[in-house]
């Protein structure tokens, strides 16, 4: 079983805040990607950009919130294209084998994992995603993950 992450982008219509049809941003499993967003099934010990903030009190009222089980968070978009993504980090996440059982969910002291930056490390679906975000007039996410 894993864990998915579920999101919907909003703007601002007339002060009040609107889901932007068919925009679910960052919708594809990255244990990675989870990690950055809300330290959730963070395996490489990545710095996360914010720890989880609870859904907003002004969330759109035609979404529903309730397919995720925890970590309920919401980022500005301003705030995720501010970030310096060409910083240097360690991806700590490695594999272990111990018998037949391979575990891909092991992460390594700090110095035994692989030198990278957060670019390499979330991948282009990433910053794909950021754009569609900025096309569209995006102002925030809002997500929760489930397992």
């Amino acid at each position: 079983m894993g864990c998915d992450i579920h999101s919907q982008a909003e703007k601002r219509v007339e002060g009040k805040w609107e889901a932007i049809p068919d925009l679910l941003p960052f919708d594809w499993r990255s244990y990675g990607m989870y990690g950055f967003l809300a330290n959730v099934r963070n395996y490489s010990a990545v710095p996360p950009i914010s720890e989880p903030r609870g859904l907003p009190p002004d969330a759109t009222g035609d979404t529903d919130y309730t397919y995720g089980d925890h970590s309920y968070s919401w980022l500005s978009v301003e705030e995720l294209l501010a970030f310096d993504y060409d910083q240097p980090m360690e991806d700590r996440r490695v594999t272990r084998t111990v018998g037949n059982f391979t575990n891909g969910g092991v992460t390594a002291e700090p110095g035994g994992g692989s030198q990278t930056t957060f670019r390499e490390f979330l991948g282009p679906h990433f910053f794909e995603d950021l754009e569609k975000l900025k096309a569209a007039g995006a102002e925030r996410i809002v997500f929760g993950f489930d397992n």
